[in-house]
């Protein structure tokens, strides 16, 4: 399989079935360090169980998956004097029957470069490609740095949601 930033190729869907896709962004309102409520994205708001439930899988994630957690190759971790546990998030990209081409994100990590995807449903193929390498993300998450690895999504079959965490740069606020 190869991939360029020019194409990409397409995940094939069963015969006359819609496939629905798309993506949101909920955030963490209890790290977000906003004290502004209407900044939240509309998802919160559509969505409160949903948010709640995928800042605590995060937790429950780092929880029992240990320090570190599995990384892509070429991925920087903290120095070794820091802390190798990963810290919770403040916003997860919720992605239903994405297929992301070659990009890397926008913004850099407030104290943490780490992005951590884990795929869900009822799918074959849709791996994450992380500067040329397959990772399978099925029900196993993985950390990379998405601000400087380009990454993109493998063609799938099936029903493929992927929950990704990130904390993105914020700017201070004038006092």
């Amino acid at each position: 399989l190869t991939a360029s930033k020019k194409s990409s190729p397409v995940s094939a869907f069963p015969e006359n079935n819609t496939i629905s896709s798309g993506s949101f962004t909920v955030v963490n309102a209890g790290i977000w360090h906003d004290d502004n409520d209407a900044s939240l994205p509309l998802a919160n708001a559509l969505f409160p169980e949903l948010t709640k439930s995928v800042f605590d899988l995060e937790k429950e994630i780092i929880r029992l998956t240990g320090s570190p957690l599995p990384a892509a190759e070429g991925m920087e971790r903290q120095s070794a004097k820091s802390s190798l546990r990963r810290v919770p998030s403040t916003h997860c990209a919720v992605n239903r029957n994405a297929q992301f081409t070659p990009h890397v994100d926008s913004g850099r990590g407030l104290g943490q470069s780490k992005s951590m995807i884990l795929g869900l449903g009822n799918y074959t193929g849709g791996e994450v490609f992380v500067e040329g390498k397959p990772y399978n993300i099925r029900y196993s998450p993985l950390e990379f740095d998405g601000w400087n690895q380009l990454h993109w999504t493998a063609p799938f079959n099936g029903e493929r949601y992927s929950l990704v965490w990130f904390t993105p740069e914020v700017s201070q606020k004038d006092s």
